[in-house]
């Protein structure tokens, strides 16, 4: 998928998948208790990536995440590597999509935390969130997310987020501590899956963060 600034004509930044690794896109599976490659990553890396560079960010060394990503084919998916992430909460996706030359409205992250897989340095970034409930997600559920993301604005993911809060249910039960923070809004939609809308705040970042937990 190709866009153009409507400016100048040239063509618009691609976005970045920011993918947490151990937990999201290697895990263990629950019936072999081994660790294996995030169902249909095969399939939906190459289709997703008509749209999204791919990259990893992840508190384990480039070495070791080299080593795992390749042991279970998904390294050659990947435009790079971000190793050694140690942040408090978050991880920097503001100086990682800087140093791609990528767009932060046009970029997501996937994780399977909540402290740990929100941008650290930015609040444009949404975060999708994988194994929060127990129940299994594979690669073509995150792809169908990000196409009803699209649905909803094309060029810029946090617009879309909140027009999907428009016409979902409240969920005002919800709110409460998690994760050291504090969700201060949710809603519950049902789009072929069931999902969850988030804002999220913690008192060492600024701002809300967006997240769509989607297991």
């Amino acid at each position: 998928m190709t866009s153009e600034n409507a400016i100048s004509g040239e063509p618009a930044p691609m976005g970045l998948m920011l993918w947490d690794m151990a937990g999201t896109l290697v895990s263990i599976d629950p019936h072999t208790g081994k660790p294996g490659p995030l169902p249909g990553c095969d399939v939906y890396l190459p289709e997703l990536a008509r749209e999204f560079r791919h990259v990893v960010t992840t508190g384990d060394t480039a070495v070791e995440a080299r080593h795992t990503l390749g042991a279970h084919e998904i390294l050659p998916h990947l435009d790079r590597i971000f190793a050694d992430l140690h942040e408090p909460v978050g991880k920097p996706y503001g100086r990682v999509i800087e140093e791609m030359g990528a767009a932060a409205d046009r970029s997501l992250a996937v994780g399977d935390r909540m402290r740990a897989d929100v941008g650290s340095d930015t609040d444009r970034v949404v975060s999708i969130l994988v194994g929060q409930e127990g129940r299994p997600v594979n690669a073509g559920m995150i792809a169908y997310m990000v196409h009803i993301l699209r649905r909803q604005s094309a060029a810029d993911f946090l617009t879309a987020f909140h027009h999907l809060t428009i016409t979902a249910m409240p969920e005002p039960e919800d709110i409460g501590p998690r994760a050291g923070g504090e969700v201060v809004a949710a809603w519950r939609r049902d789009d072929g899956f069931p999902y969850r809308l988030l804002l999220w705040t913690h008192p060492e970042l600024e701002g809300q963060r967006a997240l769509i937990v989607i297991s």
